[in-house]
């Protein structure tokens, strides 16, 4: 017999069809829809995202980060106040975004796959789960590239970016 979460039917997994059916469980929560419930439950934003394992960014629909975890100012190299309130492409320090039209008006933006994943998780409400993507990081010394691999979801009206994967592109 397979238990699924009660909130979105995802198998979590298979149960002992010899155990006692009056003692079984079928319905549990998944972690995913446990999250969802305690941020709706009011617990502390910061406690929330530090909950989850991976770097996580949450942006509101108009790519403001409003936080952050700990595991991604760690990988971003930066503190909260450098994060909180500024535009995701300033935040991962997008070479584009440096350009007078700022993050989200550059002609490169619209062929931004972090950009474009977000935005349509924010549209349709449909997840994403490790899409490629790059990322120009613009260092007057050291220009680099990074190749990144990101989920989304959309939890309320914020989207929460996870960063499953980031690594500098080596040169060739």
């Amino acid at each position: 017999m397979k238990q699924v979460c009660a909130w979105c039917n995802k198998e979590l997994g298979t149960i002992d069809s010899h155990a006692d059916s009056g003692n079984v469980i079928t319905h549990g929560i998944c972690e995913s829809c446990k999250n969802n419930a305690l941020f709706q439950l009011g617990v502390d934003l910061r406690v929330f995202l530090n909950s989850l394992e991976q770097p996580v960014v949450m942006v509101n629909q108009n790519a403001t980060v409003i936080s952050v975890n700990d595991e991604a100012s760690k990988l971003l190299h930066k503190e909260l106040k450098d994060i909180e309130g500024y535009q995701g492409g300033d935040v991962f320090e997008c070479a584009y975004a440096r350009l007078p039209e700022g993050c989200g008006n550059t002609i490169h933006c619209s062929g931004c796959t972090i950009r474009r994943t977000v935005m349509k998780t924010f549209e349709t409400g449909k997840s994403f789960y490790r899409v490629p993507a790059t990322l120009n990081r613009e260092n007057p010394e050291n220009p680099q590239k990074f190749i990144l691999l990101i989920s989304t979801e959309k939890l309320n009206d914020m989207v929460l970016l996870r960063i499953d994967k980031m690594e500098m592109q080596k040169a060739a």
